[in-house]
């Protein structure tokens, strides 16, 4: 091998290293999305966090998410990581939150993986900084339906140190005992994007994911490389999908090692001539 092409294999080296560092340690963009939905709220998105911290106290993602003005923000998940005990900047990342907007989570598999006792600080921590936990319930907020499906670990597969093998799946049947009749024009705050047509059959005009990491590694084309699910090439790997009328938005997320797949926010409004007559989505009707 001759002296130029090692340089060139050494010079391609050392910057697809630098980008994978920066990638890692600096980048945090926006993604935005317009949709037809008549009343729809501004709302920023954020998932799957994990350890990852954006300056201290999370102060660059408090700023970058008050940047979008938003109406609602919602947490689809992995707020924190399965190894964590001590809550206390998830505490004041909330507060600082809250103070923008109002705050809706839902949990990720990283906090059913929690020990009960550490599951129960989690949420008094999270109630005790002003956000309102989803967890399979309903809630309306002006003239739209926020509903928050949460899942125990069988219902996941992989993760943890040798991985595990969930034996559950959702479908429609289990949203409905868990949710009764959808209303129409709800908002589905859903961490696993794996179970969309259970969620699109149930009614949820929109829904809300993450866990996927957009991939960790994307390629042109191809997509993401690897679900959390030890699955390859996932069908729901991050941005807008469609089944039918019902739309699904998967966030790339925020934490854990990634290539090409910056971490993300994402930002959901309404289109400004969303008048919805025949469109995608319907206006809620008082239940």
């Amino acid at each position: 091998m001759n002296r130029y092409l090692k340089a060139g294999i050494a010079a391609g080296s050392a910057a697809f290293a630098a980008r994978a560092v920066y990638e890692n340690t600096a980048m945090l963009q926006v993604a935005s999305y317009r949709l037809p939905f008549r009343n729809l709220p501004r709302i920023v998105q954020l998932s799957d966090l994990h350890r990852r911290r954006f300056g201290r106290h999370q102060e660059r993602l408090i700023r970058l998410t008050k940047e979008q003005n938003p109406e609602i923000i919602v947490i689809t998940g992995d707020l924190v990581s399965r190894c964590a005990a001590d809550f206390t900047e998830t505490g004041l990342l909330i507060q600082n939150l809250c103070a923008i907007a109002p705050v809706l989570t839902v949990c990720g598999n990283h906090e059913a993986d929690l020990p009960s006792g550490l599951f129960a600080k989690y949420r008094r921590t999270l109630k005790q900084s002003g956000a309102v936990m989803l967890d399979n319930r309903i809630l309306r907020i002006g003239g739209i339906y926020f509903a928050g499906a949460a899942f125990s670990r069988d219902y996941y597969r992989g993760g943890g140190l040798f991985g595990f093998t969930g034996k559950k799946t959702c479908t429609a049947k289990v949203l409905r005992k868990r949710f009764g009749k959808c209303p129409p024009g709800t908002v589905l705050l859903a961490h696993n994007p794996l179970w969309f047509p259970a969620y699109a059959e149930w009614g949820a005009a929109l829904t809300l994911s993450g866990h996927v990491h957009g991939g960790a590694v994307r390629l042109p084309l191809a997509g993401g490389i690897l679900s959390p699910e030890r699955t390859f090439f996932p069908r729901y790997d991050k941005g807008l999908f469609k089944i039918g009328s019902a739309a699904m938005i998967v966030s790339g997320g925020l934490g854990k090692p990634r290539l090409f797949n910056p971490p993300e926010i994402c930002v959901i409004s309404a289109e400004e001539s969303s008048v919805c007559s025949g469109g995608l989505f319907v206006q809620p009707e008082p239940m």
